[in-house]
């Protein structure tokens, strides 16, 4: 009825007007005024889709996430320095293997010379002290010696007696047992100029820390040797609280550790102290360097409380290195090379293992 009696001229300028309209709306608002065409939902994540007469159509909306921006991956963490601190110990190793130039443990090295008369000797006119170092794992402790007859003195080696020494320069190592360890160690001690005697000391039952076995029945008892090799387990007879047991003999050696130094202990910069740390690591590999080239075998012993610093306030100027214990002693093979040393001893014992003992 409307458009019957609508002129057409109005009729015209309304279809035109509704046409524009439509036009300019925005896509979504164009789909739903549109017969036969119905919109369904778009999720805010995903393209909008719509259908037409059972065919559809998908238009993917732009994203308003800007997409981010690739970064380059972190630099790597520099290399370990041995004049700074690790952040944590977590990101260096603790954990060791030996380096190829090792060949065998250097109590494999021992000839049948080297045993003989080791440990026969009975030492006799030689006093002891107080204990100058807890019992450790390979002995009973290390004590300080407060006098040694003339008797005595004609064992010393003639580089020893050279030196004119007195009771003072003197420890003596209180053994568990005899073993191919002990007898290494008096072996490597000959070598590096420490070697002063070695034998059978009669001592303390206390003092040699076997009383628990003459309470448990050993008191007035023998134990057996064995004839072929010469070992034995360590205590010869035990006899009104006394009992024989082996010991060495050696030059106390210049120096404390570093931990004991007092110019050490009392400095309060943190880079000084690490300072004193990397001198006192450098010269010990050049010591332990030294003598694994001349002799053929290297020390691997070297914790913080084996090398001992002779300073000059908080400037280090030599160290000596100690405990020769076969047990931490390696053959080495004949083509190592300075470097080779030089290269494990640096970061087998660099500053962070040292610090993490402490």
């Amino acid at each position: 009825m409307f458009f019957r009696m609508t002129p057409p001229y109005v009729l015209a300028l309304w279809i035109i007007s509704c046409n524009l309209f439509v036009g300019a709306a925005p896509l979504p608002v164009r789909a739903s005024m549109m017969t036969g065409m119905v919109r369904t939902r778009p999720e805010s994540s995903q393209a909008q889709v719509y259908s037409n007469e059972g065919a559809q159509v998908q238009l993917s909306a732009p994203s308003l996430v800007t997409p981010p921006i690739p970064q380059p991956p972190p630099a790597p963490p520099p290399p370990p320095s041995s004049s700074s601190p690790p952040s944590t110990n977590a990101s260096r190793p603790l954990k060791f293997t030996l380096p190829n130039w090792v060949t065998a443990p250097y109590p494999r090295s021992l000839k049948p010379e080297d045993f003989k008369d080791v440990f026969s000797t009975p030492l006799q006119g030689l006093t002891l002290a107080q204990k100058h170092s807890a019992m450790g794992n390979n002995n009973a402790g290390v004590y300080s010696v407060a006098s040694f007859d003339p008797s005595f003195a004609q064992l010393f080696p003639p580089s020893i007696a050279a030196q004119n020494i007195d009771p003072s320069r003197l420890l003596v190592k209180v053994l568990k047992a005899i073993d191919d360890d002990m007898i290494a160690e008096v072996k490597a001690l000959k070598i590096v100029g420490q070697f002063v005697a070695s034998g059978l000391m009669k001592l303390p039952v206390a003092r040699s820390n076997e009383l628990g076995k003459v309470k448990r029945g050993l008191k007035g008892g023998h134990t057996r040797r064995d004839a072929a090799s010469g070992k034995n387990d360590g205590i010869d007879s035990v006899e009104d609280g006394f009992e024989l047991k082996p010991v060495i003999v050696m030059l106390k050696m210049p120096g404390k550790p570093l931990t004991l130094v007092p110019e050490f202990v009392s400095e309060t910069d943190l880079e000084t102290k690490r300072q004193m740390m990397n001198d006192t690591l450098s010269l010990m590999c050049d010591r332990v360097g030294e003598l694994a080239l001349e002799h053929r075998f290297v020390h691997r012993d070297n914790i913080i409380g084996n090398i001992l610093v002779i300073n000059e306030g908080t400037q280090i100027v030599d160290v000596n290195v100690i405990d020769w214990g076969g047990k931490f002693l390696s053959s080495i093979s004949d083509d190592v090379t300075w470097d080779d040393l030089m290269g494990w001893c640096h970061r087998r014992w660099a500053v962070y293992v040292w610090e993490d003992g402490l």
